[in-house]
């Protein structure tokens, strides 16, 4: 008798702690990456780094997923999207007739890297200039930010790898982050 009650007892306990797994997940909100608006003379590999860094940022945040399709892209066409930062009242009509929860762009105009000679070490200005623009139609919040760099750093740091682009990388990856943040 003593075993059955002890076996019924770890059967109530154990479905009782299964209950919370079976239940409903919240939806993933569908976020939409508009193209690189690239106004640097012969810079293709900035597009590159801005999907890269892009996609690498929302894929570590848990609850929005990256959309892509052709209703999508005929809206941002249609919008004109990819010759200039949409307005507000452009995201808001992407994110409708997208069906889409967010929808994030962003614009690089400088992005150059300057040698400084001084009676040091001869050191690297970096010069970014961009903007980031953002809409999240499940909250109504409208993000748009000024990109901004001027960093100096020792020209002997900089002879293994492409400062200027791993520097729009993190960039691209603060921006991302604030605009998923946006109240």
């Amino acid at each position: 008798m003593k075993n059955i009650v002890r076996y019924l007892v770890m059967t109530v306990l154990a479905l009782c702690l299964s209950v919370p797994c079976c239940g409903t997940a919240a939806e993933a909100a569908s976020v939409a990456l508009l193209p690189l608006i690239n106004n640097v003379e012969g810079d293709q590999l900035a597009n590159q780094v801005y999907y890269k860094e892009a996609i690498k940022a929302l894929n570590a945040k848990q609850g929005f997923v990256l959309v892509e399709n052709d209703a999508l892209t005929a809206v941002i066409d249609s919008v004109g999207a990819k010759t200039a930062v949409p307005t507000k009242e452009e995201l808001v009509k992407i994110a409708k007739e997208g069906k889409v929860d967010i929808v994030i762009s962003m614009e690089l105009d400088r992005l150059t890297s300057k040698a400084l000679l001084r009676s040091r070490e001869r050191e690297l200005k970096l010069d970014m200039r961009g903007k980031a623009v953002a809409y999240n139609a499940l909250t109504g919040a409208y993000y748009e930010h000024n990109i901004y760099g001027d960093k100096i750093i020792d020209e002997a740091l900089t002879s293994r790898f492409d400062w200027t682009h791993e520097e729009f990388g993190r960039a691209v990856v603060k921006e991302i982050n604030r605009a998923l943040a946006a109240k």
